[in-house]
């Protein structure tokens, strides 16, 4: 997935691994991290690597095996060996000002999988230990199981989702709010010509109005509601962020990432 956060694309390994992605960095989490191993040895804490200031603040980070025997679980080792797995969490993400950000862990399975998996119980073993690691680092940890996201929410995200190459473009970026300003005073018009007057006022060029338009809407300059039907013949549908507050509560702990 490309990111508008990061010049590296997220590689991600699932259907709801990618609708995770999209609604983290909708939230916009400051640092997202895909696949970030949880040692079998005590290690550098995972927040480490940041700056030198806030490295020096954090302990060792307790190895998955110690905390797999204090809770009774067994941990596991690559099969046909007797060397320990290196498990990862599905996303580590960060939210809040870098001097004073919190980590957060995402675990990462569909409620299918969840209810009905023939090995449902080590799956819920390995969530165990996934959790009682991220409380040993400080870090809130949320089941990710999908019920959160609809069908409607992830592909709009998906589809207004911008480039960080548009993120960075003067052009886009620089009379960004102005055309928001101008949208939203006809929003009672269709969402076409809402854009057509917005491009007019703010002297856009024809071949930028779309991507300003869905710029603008990704980060909330334009107040749309991604979780049902963007019909451009019909008027803006208004969230007043409150599916974005709903979901960061839920999912970071915080108001608003």
């Amino acid at each position: 997935m490309t990111s508008p956060v990061y010049t590296r694309s997220l590689n991600l390994l699932s259907g709801l691994e990618h609708a995770a992605a999209n609604v983290a960095l909708w939230l916009r989490c400051n640092e997202i991290r895909e696949q970030h191993p949880f040692w079998p040895w005590e290690h550098p804490h995972p927040g480490t690597g940041r700056h030198p200031d806030l490295d020096r603040a954090f302990p060792q980070a307790p190895g998955l095996l110690e905390i797999a025997k204090s809770a009774g679980i067994k941990h596991g080792v690559y099969p046909g060996t007797n060397v320990p797995f290196v498990a990862t969490i599905d996303f580590t993400l960060s939210t809040g000002m870098w001097a004073s950000s919190s980590l957060v862990h995402w675990s990462c399975k569909p409620w299918a999988v969840l209810t009905e998996a023939a090995n449902r119980e080590r799956i819920l073993e390995r969530i165990e230990m996934e959790r009682l690691y991220s409380a040993a680092v400080g870090a809130r940890h949320v089941l990710v199981d999908g019920r959160l996201f609809s069908a409607h929410l992830i592909g709009q995200l998906d589809w207004f989702r911008p480039l960080r190459s548009e993120m960075l473009n003067p052009a886009i970026v620089g009379p960004m709010r102005e055309f928001s300003e101008h949208f939203m005073c006809v929003a009672a018009d269709s969402l076409s010509i809402a854009k057509h007057f917005a491009a007019q006022k703010a002297k856009v060029p024809d071949h930028l109005v779309e991507v300003i338009f869905r710029t603008a809407a990704w980060l909330g300059h334009i107040d749309l509601d991604f979780s049902r039907p963007i019909v451009m013949s019909r008027p803006l549908k208004r969230d007043e962020n409150k599916l974005k507050r709903s979901l960061s509560m839920a999912l970071l702990g915080v108001e608003h990432a």
